[in-house]
């Protein structure tokens, strides 16, 4: 007579689990939980199921209780990515801050604690368990590429370009390493990287995220080989086709460009109905358009003693927009906006402050998210007292730079780079929108110019020292040597001296600027 196996009900669930099955999954736990057998591990099922179907509030509690019956590294390390999905980077650093690398059973939960990390901005945190997870026997690429990528924010290049060589060694279709890579490679290794960058675009069948990343790493290439004409002409192909699949709605950013110019004509209009009592300068917002300069006023600030760098931070967008209560699909609406107008300000400014109690031991921080000039009058509610320098840099290199960047493909904050006339459209409003706001803001407000910055920078950073409240800092004029790890689209040139070599650089694309020069002379 055979003898039945019995069935092991977690099991049973978590394979229900992997077939896409979440009823029967959830389930399997929910009868685990009522008959007291593995408790802990059925509420860590029930939190993946509940992540896997976008209820992440859900799945942190659930988490929690997982914890609550067993403090295993593997739920821990899950509550971690809940909170890191979740933009809750005070949850992130708690909780990772229990595990240590040594406790990491796996590959993957290591590479899921550096990723964790890294969406808080710790990159030399997270490159310690990325560096876990690649030294185990055959790691896979993700992990390979994860730990380039937070080597290269910490500076170490050599490492990055190693690992990232051997990303594609592995997985040639690994088109994220092939952009990364563009920015390290020298000599031989660019015509090596053209080869293989123009036998995969040859491929018509490539997915448009793929063809995106694969033509701005070939445009860089082709620019290290001063052929600039050739790099805007696969830049423009690539930019033309994801206009057709991710259309810019220029009619989005109008909308919020004057209802903010309109709610708020003037002073009077910048006070909540329930003033911030947060009298605090610790955070300083550093705001402007993409490329004008932000990431260099970011490292010259946190090179002084008093301050450090937070990075760029989506703490006070994510809140303001929680706080609101709206709806509306996108982060950034006019309806979001109008709704802010109920928030307690006060509330929004403890929570951020919650968020950031992380960064640095310093007296200050900054908050370098360069869209952040949206939230001007949302900023002073929160922080009356803190300071907010934007930056100003000449329209067309602004705008070039804006055109030939990879930023975030399905963020529609970045969909008007698509073409350089709509750059310059929104150019135009943004500098307008922060114009009409420094006639508003008064002492607390600093337009602060790129190209002035560069060929005076003693005495510009000297002003900026002056209207942060920092004493004069040497270390400031010499933001070369500042250790931290920056993750921006100007990690390169940040660890170069200050200099001008950045200044007109639009020029080398000509004819292909023309129309966008007549736009600027109007």
């Amino acid at each position: 007579m055979s003898q039945r196996h019995s069935v092991d009900p977690l099991q049973q669930a978590y394979s229900h689990f992997e077939k896409g099955d979440v009823q029967q999954a959830h389930k399997g736990c929910v009868s685990l939980i009522q008959a007291g057998e593995k408790v802990g591990e059925a509420y860590h099922l029930l939190a993946q199921i509940n992540v896997s179907i976008g209820q992440l509030h859900k799945a942190a509690e659930l988490c929690k209780h997982a914890i609550a019956q067993k403090n295993l590294v593997e739920f821990r390390v899950l509550l971690c990515r809940v909170y890191a999905l979740l933009g809750q980077t005070d949850g992130v650093i708690a909780i990772a801050n229990t595990v240590q690398v040594d406790e990491i059973q796996t590959p993957i939960q290591a590479d899921t604690l550096g990723v964790a990390l890294s969406t808080c901005n710790e990159h030399a945190r997270a490159l310690v368990y990325f560096s876990a997870a690649v030294n185990a026997p055959n790691p896979k690429p993700s992990f390979l590429y994860n730990y380039a990528v937070s080597s290269k924010f910490c500076g170490e290049l050599e490492q990055a370009k190693k690992a990232l060589w051997r990303v594609l060694d592995d997985e040639p279709t690994y088109y994220k390493a092939h952009f990364a890579l563009s920015e390290l490679t020298k000599g031989d290794e660019i015509r090596r990287h053209l080869a293989q960058l123009k036998q995969k675009l040859d491929n018509d069948a490539q997915p448009l995220e793929a063809r995106l990343h694969l033509s701005h790493s070939l445009a860089r290439e082709l620019e290290k080989q001063q052929d600039y004409t050739q790099a805007f002409d696969v830049l423009t192909q690539a930019k033309q086709e994801k206009q057709k699949h991710l259309p810019y709605d220029a009619s989005a950013d109008r909308e919020v460009f004057a209802y903010l110019q309109a709610a708020f004509a003037s002073n009077g209009h910048i006070s909540p109905s329930s003033p911030s009592s947060q009298s605090t300068t610790r955070p300083i917002f550093v705001v402007g358009m993409p490329r004008s300069g932000t990431t260099l006023v970011e490292r010259i600030l946190s090179s002084h003693q008093q301050v450090s760098s937070g990075g760029e931070l989506q703490d006070f967008s994510t809140l303001l927009k929680q706080m609101s209560g709206s709806q509306s699909l996108n982060v950034l609406d006019v309806t979001t906006l109008k709704q802010a107008e109920s928030i307690d300000y006060n509330k929004l400014a403890q929570a951020y402050l919650a968020r950031t109690q992380h960064i640095g031991n310093s007296a200050h921080f900054v908050d370098k998210l360069p869209f952040n000039f949206f939230y001007l009058p949302y900023i002073r509610r929160a922080f009356p007292n803190a300071k907010i320098i934007c930056l100003q840099r000449n329209p067309m290199d602004t705008c070039v730079g804006n055109f030939r960047q990879l930023f975030s493909i399905h963020n529609p904050h970045y969909h008007y780079t698509h073409s350089l006339l709509s750059c310059a459209s929104f150019y135009r409003q943004c500098m307008n929108w922060v114009e009409h706001w420094q006639a508003i803001e008064g002492e607390n407000f600093m337009l602060l110019n790129y190209e002035a910055l560069v060929t005076h920078p003693r005495q510009h950073i000297a002003d900026l020292l002056k209207f942060c409240e920092l004493s004069w800092d040497e270390n400031c004029l010499h933001m070369q040597g500042n250790t931290a790890p920056v993750s921006t689209a100007s990690k390169m040139q940040v660890k170069m001296p200050i200099n001008q070599q950045w200044i007109g650089r639009w020029q080398r694309y000509k004819p292909h600027t023309n129309a966008l020069e007549a736009v600027f002379q109007q």
